[in-house]
């Protein structure tokens, strides 16, 4: 029964960040009779549009755009939903940046307007500067995501070769502009929540190619050759508001947890780094604990990363996560984790993420599983998929990125 617990504890998280539960009371400060805009991007775009029509009914009216698969059952009235890819951009991408962008020109002097923004927004809404492609921004991007950097370093690149991102919807617009958003970034720092689009923005042109170099990207691409020459992004305002994050999500779980007779305690709810690190690092407190012999949930949550390399590999950072803590735990009694993507999704596969217990490795060997191979090659799909542990819940509708408990008892 320790998956079945450790999966409530993961769904207790989710649901506390989904819109229809951290979107309402956020609504309050307006008058459900006026006339607002409705513009959105992000996995979570379509359910909180549905929260702003609950709300304002058919006095809303505007757009957004999430991800394939991510749309909303629910009415939405004059909001259109938009569909476009995830994590690469495709043309309804670009399309939708475009209709966003229509729509806030058109927006009268005065009248409100409310952005909802949900982490995936840069992807989804993706239109290239001018003078640029989207092929050169489809290179760009599969580059990033390959590359091991943070979702600061890429966003802070994207922003800059954007039409939309990095404050430039908001500088679209002459309404009265409030942000409302879930957060998907370490720090909740609102200029890399989905690229910024709508907030003031303090990084530089020089800074992007400085984030280029150091990965290998080629200085005389036309990306780097526009980066050289770019305008400063604009200067804009507005009412800004994270409605949910990590430290929500983790909060939910813990007491949860603390309610069901646990101890708990919090890791980190902003950690980043590599996951086979992150993972080796976890493991040790773990076993810390185990010696000391106190029966305790440890709680972390943020966003890990994989550098891919010229790997293959399928899969994704939790995924990776677990599989390293597996090998580090190497089968001690009375130990399991779960580590999942709030969105869904971890990685490459649409699963999202894993389970291991003090079976794993044993199981692992039966299938004949080579761990040190599946680690060296960033193939983490393949173990979860043979020992029947993936953690498979389809599109959440939110995103505040990795939700990660491990157990000792």
């Amino acid at each position: 029964m320790t998956k079945e617990y450790l999966s409530s504890l993961y769904h207790s998280a989710v649901d506390a960040c989904r819109p229809q539960n951290c979107l309402p009371q956020a609504f309050n400060r307006f008058s459900p009779g006026q006339r607002v805009c409705i513009l959105g991007a992000g996995k979570a775009a379509a359910d909180m549009a549905a929260q702003a029509y609950e709300y304002f009914k058919d006095n809303a009216y505007g757009a957004v755009v999430t991800r394939y698969g991510y749309h909303t059952s629910l009415p939405t009235g004059n909001i259109e939903v938009m569909l476009a890819a995830h994590p690469v951009p495709d043309e309804n991408s670009q399309a939708a940046a475009q209709k966003l962008l229509d729509i806030a020109r058109q927006v009268p002097e005065g009248e409100q307007v409310i952005f909802l923004i949900s982490g995936g927004g840069s992807a989804l809404a993706c239109l290239p500067a001018e003078g640029l492609t989207l092929e050169e921004k489809l290179k760009l991007h599969r580059f990033l995501l390959r590359s091991g950097a943070s979702i600061d370093e890429m966003n802070t690149v994207r922003k800059h070769v954007s039409a939309f991102k990095g404050g430039r919807l908001a500088a679209a617009c002459k309404g009265d502009l409030t942000t409302l958003a879930i957060s998907d970034v370490t720090g909740d720092d609102a200029q890399i929540i989905a690229s910024g689009p709508t907030v003031p923005d303090t990084s530089t042109a020089d800074q992007a190619l400085q984030i280029l170099q150091q990965y290998g990207w080629p200085m005389n691409d036309a990306i780097s050759r526009y980066l050289q020459t770019s305008e400063p992004l604009p200067k804009v305002d507005g009412i800004y508001e994270i409605v949910a994050n990590a430290q929500l999500s983790i909060d939910s779980a813990e007491q949860m947890a603390k309610a069901d007779g646990w101890n708990t305690r919090i890791i980190c709810l902003e950690e980043t780094g590599e996951a086979q690190e992150v993972a080796r690092k976890h493991a040790k407190l773990a076993l810390q604990y185990k010696q000391k012999g106190e029966s305790v949930l440890l709680f972390s949550g943020g966003e890990l990363t994989v550098t891919l390399g010229d790997s293959q590999g399928q899969g994704g950072p939790n995924q990776e996560y677990l599989m390293s803590l597996c090998k580090a735990l190497d089968g001690a009694a009375g130990i399991s984790a779960l580590a999942a993507d709030t969105d869904g999704v971890d990685g490459s596969k649409d699963v999202a993420g894993g389970y291991i217990d003090e079976t794993s490795l044993t199981r692992a060997l039966d299938e004949n599983l080579n761990i040190d191979a599946l680690l060296q090659d960033h193939d983490s799909y393949p173990f979860f998929a043979a020992l029947n542990d993936h953690i498979d819940v389809g599109p959440t509708r939110t995103n505040v990125n990795d939700f990660r408990v491990i157990m000792i008892k």
